[in-house]
């Protein structure tokens, strides 16, 4: 099957999330005050640890984001837990690319202090219609960003994020929660 460009740019936004580096290979970082760099539409579904989560969509007309997780994670053993995600369209017709899980991100303070565990995935189609959903699997990880270590006991905020390349116009980033967990 031929590569097409939408399933090139899911593969693209996959990678970016994976390594946390922006196109081009350059690490994303905050800048000398603490406060998250400014970042593109595309560079949002690519937050790197440290980053604020003031930084994804509050609200894209005409799709939600909602979200089950656990409330509790134990920090032992590889630290991961799983929920689910509903991309649902309230608006006109949305169709295109997207990653078949959405990525999730833990966070204290405002700022991310886990990213999304890797993935290995190809794009897979979506066609909404209004008022219809998807469901996506939602897998995260408490290993805090230094060190790959677990996170800390305590309360932290989960959000999760799905990318659509559409068919008809550019991406749009989707983003949902807070969600609280407690690491315990």
């Amino acid at each position: 099957m031929p590569w097409t460009p939408s399933i090139t740019v899911v593969l693209g936004l996959a990678l970016v999330v994976a390594t946390g580096c922006a196109p081009g290979g350059d690490q994303a970082a905050p800048s000398p005050g603490g406060e998250s760099v400014e970042r593109t539409p595309d560079e949002v579904a690519a937050l790197a640890c440290g980053d604020g989560v003031d930084v994804l969509p509050g609200r894209v007309d005409g799709l939600t984001l909602t979200g089950e997780f656990a409330a509790r994670v134990d920090r032992g053993g590889d630290g991961a837990f799983a929920g689910t995600v509903k991309l649902t369209s309230t608006g006109a017709a949305v169709s295109g690319t997207t990653s078949p899980e959405a990525d999730v991100y833990v966070a204290s303070g405002g700022k991310v202090v886990a990213t999304p565990p890797a993935k290995d995935s190809v794009g897979a189609s979506i066609d909404l219609r209004p008022g219809t959903g998807r469901e996506f699997s939602a897998r995260g990880s408490v290993r805090g960003c230094a060190a790959a270590e677990p996170l800390d006991a305590g309360r932290y905020d989960v959000f999760a994020v799905v990318v659509v390349n559409r068919d008809d116009g550019p991406a749009v980033v989707v983003a949902g929660g807070p969600w609280p967990i407690e690491v315990v």
